[in-house]
């Protein structure tokens, strides 16, 4: 597994419907996970499981040590519920996915081709910043969100109706930040209900 790189999950919590904490949304940064490790975070019914795999247990004596900012890999907490957060881009005021972000939209694209996900559905979320009017940041959010479905059903032939498009625009800007921030502009995926 490739050491992944965190957003800390304290300055990250948001959801349609309210009710997930912000240890459930994983933004990545740098490195995207591999395909099976998107998959494994986004459509697990059990944390850390994956179909066929073994579960252990075990016993550990001494002091705990605290979490690290950086975690080395992905742990496998809270994957039934989880959102992730990838470094999707677009040109300014536009749903134009730029290049640099085609990379990551190819391991969504992986995923979902691959066998054990070929029944899974995914909602994907456009958000914006808060510069603008709200109506517009709501439709160009959609917009966004609709421009990853079509990359995504045009480069691996995914079925349109396994890919929801929900506009989220500014109203769920990232905690600890200015709803003005660049970074509130973003495009998050998560198991469709």
């Amino acid at each position: 597994m490739t050491i992944l790189k965190m957003i800390g999950c304290c300055s990250i919590g948001f959801i349609l419907a309210g009710s997930v904490s912000a240890e459930d949304v994983k933004m990545f940064t740098n490195e995207v996970p591999s395909a099976e490790e998107l998959g494994d975070i986004l459509f697990s019914s059990k944390p850390g499981s994956k179909p066929g795999s073994v579960k252990t247990r075990s016993i550990s004596f001494g002091k705990s040590q605290a979490t690290p900012k950086e975690l080395p890999k992905f742990t496998g907490e809270n994957q039934s519920d989880s959102i992730v957060g990838l470094p999707i881009k677009f040109a300014y005021n536009s749903a134009e996915v730029l290049g640099e972000s085609k990379s990551s939209l190819d391991k969504i694209g992986a995923m979902l081709g691959l066998a054990e996900y070929a029944n899974e559905k995914l909602i994907i979320e456009g958000h914006t910043d808060a510069s603008g009017e709200e109506s517009y940041n709501k439709q160009l959010s959609e917009q966004r969100a609709q421009a990853v479905k079509d990359y995504l059903t045009r480069n691996f032939n995914v079925a349109a109706e396994r890919l929801l498009v929900v506009g989220v625009g500014e109203s769920q800007a990232l905690p600890n930040l200015s709803p003005y921030s660049g970074v509130n502009r973003r495009v998050q995926f998560r198991k469709a209900p």
